[in-house]
């Protein structure tokens, strides 16, 4: 592994994506000041505006960092760098990881304190949101692999499309669970079973798609 030449197309994707980052900062802390200081209509709105720029920015970054490499031909600069396929891959996978964790983790960890610090929000809404948002990096994760296997603007659409979906799915699934839906009014936090087991598909879920990605891309003698 080339770790310099990973180091250094991680640095720049960081470099490019900083205004991107810092603007999904600023829009989070907005969203979380209307879930926070709001009625029900600014709950409904700071929450609709969150999990917006959380896929939004996931979207961008695997966007610009994968897909526009080939469709602006940086790529062939990526081609004369001394570096593998597989190496390429795991700066593109660590780069937008990395990237997109910043604004992740701000809005996850904001938005807990904002739940435990206001008493109109019930703390029974943790495990739920920790939940759905975690959802957001497995599709973004799915999204990037795709997007690094086939180089394709067209299939990595189609994956942010697969991955809005998902999103609805597990926001309807998670709450008509009776163990999950059930203390979401309440004020104590439950980590039921089927919580802990859905979070728990959703790291899977990230492990799996990153290690075919990896599996797929080991396979590449050259950049397609």
């Amino acid at each position: 592994m080339n770790f310099n030449m990973i180091k250094r197309l991680i640095y720049k994707d960081w470099y490019l994506q900083r205004w991107p980052v810092v603007a999904s900062l600023g829009g989070g802390a907005v969203a979380l000041f209307l879930i926070g200081n709001g009625g029900s209509g600014a709950f409904y709105t700071g929450s609709l505006l969150l999990l917006t720029i959380l896929v939004s920015i996931g979207a961008q970054l695997v966007m610009a960092n994968v897909v526009n490499e080939r469709k602006e031909q940086t790529l062939p600069f990526v081609l004369s760098l001394p570096i593998s396929p597989l190496e390429y891959t795991a700066a593109k996978i660590l780069g937008v990881a990395l990237i997109f964790l910043v604004p992740f983790v701000g809005c996850l960890v904001g938005t807990v304190l904002v739940i435990l610090g206001r008493q109109a929000i019930p703390d029974g809404l943790i495990p739920f949101t920790v939940i759905v948002l975690s959802e957001i990096t497995v599709s973004t994760t799915f999204i990037l692999g795709v997007a690094i296997i086939t180089e394709s603007q067209g299939w990595t659409i189609g994956a942010i499309v697969v991955g809005n979906l998902a999103l609805n799915g597990i926001l309807f699934v998670a709450a008509n669970i009776p163990e999950i839906g059930k203390p979401m009014s309440g004020e104590v936090v439950v980590w039921s079973p089927p919580a802990l087991g859905l979070l728990g598909l959703e790291l899977l879920a990230i492990a799996v798609i990153l290690c075919l990605t990896f599996a797929l891309q080991s396979r590449k003698r050259e950049f397609i």
